[in-house]
């Protein structure tokens, strides 16, 4: 695993254990915002060590500073559907933590935290915080990929293929 990687990797297995651990005996709001921390800094640090790889192999003179710039950096480095749909998704992570939450059924199995963004209301539970999970667990698996193809081959990378790679090892991951 490359070293870029290593504070996303240490990132998710607190997620890990904050889902499935925690959550499970404490079940607050708190908690689930907890969790939605750490996935947001997980992802962070994946953009980051995609954009560190990229100034390495002299592709940006610099890594970009603000998070819109790093966002439409990778943008285009990385053309592909699925690359843009996971960074909105990390877009609607970082509004959903920014928002003020609404705390319900605290305590029991139903523990929901929802939020306001314009006039749409977002919930995050214990069901869909998984697959939250699910979602930047997918964009670290394709960040391995790209990485360790980057470095081993000075070919355009094969976006496409990497990500029917991902979707498959998650497949067998899932059972």
């Amino acid at each position: 695993m490359h070293t870029y990687l290593n504070d996303a990797k240490e990132q998710l297995k607190r997620v890990d254990h904050l889902i499935y651990v925690s959550l499970k005996y404490t079940r607050t709001v708190d908690v689930l915002k907890s969790i939605l921390k750490r996935l947001i800094a997980g992802f962070d640090d994946l953009m980051t060590a995609l954009l560190k790889l990229n100034v390495e192999l002299g592709k940006i003179p610099e890594l970009p500073h603000s998070v819109v710039a790093r966002f439409k950096t990778l943008e285009t480095l990385y053309p592909h559907p699925e690359i843009k749909r996971l960074l909105r998704f990390q877009s609607v992570m970082r509004k959903l933590d920014r928002a003020e939450p609404i705390k319900s059924n605290e305590y029991r199995r139903g523990v929901r935290m929802s939020a306001f963004l314009g006039h749409t209301v977002l919930e995050l539970d214990i069901d869909n915080v998984e697959e939250y999970f699910k979602q930047v667990q997918i964009f670290f698996k394709l960040s391995v990929k790209i990485i360790e193809k980057s470095l081993e081959t000075k070919e355009p990378l094969d976006l496409e293929e990497l990500i029917k790679g991902v979707n498959i090892d998650m497949a067998f991951e899932r059972g």
